[in-house]
């Protein structure tokens, strides 16, 4: 099939009511595969098309062509900003959103901190995931607001980007945005505060480790926290956890050095 029946076959699929929408990405993945400059062509006037559908495709195609060579990665995000410029509906911001997750650079930042705050779920999920291995300030400000988000899994998954994903990333806000999530009504989002703070060696985050360990919580990451806190208070919680049978030797090694530094 020629890459111009392809995106014809593509297109159908997108305005398909009636539609698979594993037939639709089959198709988009095949385009990810063909000559990158043939695709563009084709693609790229859709950043202007009247049907939001089809405007879809261009985020949709575009995030993966000539898969991790990026080729076109330039034209890409200056085409996704043009996009963006003209106030798109939150399906097809969510959707560049969602896109820019494939690229990494300081203009994905620039293009996506602004809407940290979209009243769509779907758009805030994007950028969250767009920009949750981002140092820039820009995107750390957006993560911390994220951070306070309403939707449970959005905080938790806000939480665990400044808490563990970004570790090296330290200073009052960040630390304070974790802070208030160590009372969080969410669980998972409590304990990704947790192990952010204790990573920093941030003592507010000994009472509740200690009392997740106590109730024989176990993982890599809780016994990297415990080890970072190298408190006497945690060890005699960790040596309990040395008969756990069920730790994988990853564990059992982290534990171990947890003792240690206890």
């Amino acid at each position: 099939m020629t890459t111009a029946e392809l995106f014809s076959r593509a297109q159908a699929e997108a305005v398909n009511e009636d539609g698979d929408p594993d037939a639709y990405w089959e198709l988009v993945n095949a385009l990810h595969d063909a000559d990158p400059h043939e695709v563009w062509d084709l693609v790229a006037p859709l950043a202007t098309h009247d049907d939001v559908r089809l405007q879809q495709l261009v985020p949709d195609v575009l995030r993966g062509l000539g898969r991790e060579a990026q080729p076109l990665a330039v034209q890409t995000l200056e085409l996704f900003a043009k996009m963006l410029a003209d106030e798109p509906p939150a399906e097809l911001l969510a959707c560049i959103a969602n896109a820019c997750v494939d690229f990494h650079d300081a203009a994905v930042v620039m293009m996506l901190a602004p809407h940290a705050g979209h009243s769509d779920d779907g758009v805030r999920e994007g950028v969250l995931h767009a920009l949750r291995r981002s140092s820039h300030p820009d995107a750390l400000a957006a993560l911390i607001n994220l951070s306070r988000d309403a939707v449970d899994e959005l905080r938790e998954w806000a939480t665990f980007a400044l808490g563990s994903q970004l570790p090296l990333v330290d200073g009052p806000e960040v630390r304070e945005a974790l802070a208030a999530r160590l009372t969080d009504a969410h669980e998972p989002t409590r304990d990704e505060a947790v192990i952010g703070l204790a990573l920093r060696g941030d003592a507010r985050a000994l009472g509740p480790l200690c009392t997740q360990l106590e109730r024989g919580f176990v993982g890599v990451a809780l016994f990297e926290a415990a080890r970072a806190l190298a408190s006497p208070k945690l060890r005699e919680a960790l040596k309990a956890l040395e008969k756990n049978p069920k730790l994988t030797d990853e564990e059992r090694a982290e534990l171990t050095a947890a003792i240690a530094a206890c």
